[in-house]
């Protein structure tokens, strides 16, 4: 075991001159910690924390973000290796440990979305930006603000069974699974990475209820989830699909009222729970495809939506624009 004095030099030039060695730095901290090294000189793991970053000049919580990082990435291998998975070292790995920390916010905890997301990052498949894009989606949903969704059934909080609670608790589930384009991949009559090629980026944003004004109907539209993406479609097209959230069959009639502003969207969709797709799904109409909404918030498509080639997309994008800028 190193001496803690020789650690705290090489942390300290990490620190100062070689800021991109996260992994090593992480290596290092978590010896200390597991070694209770920073004893008897410092009071506490966290005040040996403080002393490392006022000698570094660098802020706490940039030596705790690369500790957190490389916790997160740990806990993932040790996951794969469960399931017989193979993953790169930790000090193999060459991605930012900012993108760790949005994947660890994106998943909300939810081990199977993240294990997701983390070999999407690992194979370059997700950007800083996809998940920048999906972490702000999550953040508008969480925030119970006005971009949030919020559906309820008949039933009050306190009479709900088992069933109604996990129907409610999906509203949140369907907002995380849809964040980045997993469950686009099941467009398997398109080659993806051939209609990208000739692409300048990959677009996929998430809108939580989007409200717009139709020229064509002459009023004004909410949809719970616009989509806006051009992972499916020929280069430089970008498609828009309305997702309506349906947890019971009475709120089918009112997600229908998508017929209203259907010519002005490429894909219809309705996004059901797993615990009530049996039930609802037959009763849906085949202008829409179904996300299903599984255990774990895994997000899989139930029935393929029908393509619409549609011309009216202006007032969408003017509204998107609006929003985003």
């Amino acid at each position: 075991m190193a001496n803690i004095k020789t650690i705290e030099e090489e942390i300290e030039k990490i620190l100062i001159k070689d800021k991109r060695s996260w992994v090593r730095l992480f290596e290092l901290i978590r010896e200390v910690e597991i070694g209770t090294l920073w004893k008897p000189e410092h009071k506490s793991f966290t005040r040996w924390i403080r002393h490392l970053a006022y000698e570094s000049g660098v802020t706490e919580s940039l030596i705790w973000k690369r500790k957190k990082a490389g916790e997160i990435y740990s806990d993932y291998q040790k996951r794969a290796k469960k399931k017989g998975i193979t993953v790169p070292r930790i000090e193999d790995v060459e991605v930012s440990p900012d993108n760790f920390e949005l994947v660890e916010k994106i998943s909300q905890g939810n081990k199977e979305i993240k294990d997701d997301l983390m070999e999407k990052v690992l194979q370059r498949d997700l950007k800083r930006s996809d998940l920048l894009n999906a972490w702000s989606s999550v953040k508008t949903i969480r925030q119970g603000a006005a971009g949030s969704i919020v559906k309820k059934n008949r039933h009050t909080e306190i009479s709900q069974s088992k069933k109604e609670k996990e129907i409610a608790l999906s509203v949140s589930d369907v907002a995380i699974s849809l964040t980045y384009s997993s469950w686009l991949d099941a467009f398997s009559d398109l080659n993806i990475d051939t209609l990208m090629t000739h692409s300048q980026k990959k677009v996929y944003k998430l809108l939580p209820k989007f409200s717009f004004y139709s020229s064509i109907t002459d009023r004004s539209h909410t949809i719970d989830f616009l989509l806006l993406e051009n992972h499916t479609s020929k280069p430089h097209q970008l498609n828009l699909h309305s997702i309506e959230v349906v947890l019971s069959e009475e709120e089918l009639q009112q997600a229908f009222n998508s017929r209203q502003y259907q010519q002005h969207m490429n894909y219809l969709w309705i996004a059901i729970p797993s615990i009530v797709i049996k039930e609802i799904g037959p009763l849906i109409s085949e202008d829409y495809g179904i996300i299903e909404i599984g255990v774990g918030r895994v997000t899989s498509i139930w029935r393929k939506s029908p393509y619409t080639s549609v011309s009216n997309k202006v007032d969408i994008y003017q509204e998107t624009l609006v929003k985003v800028l």
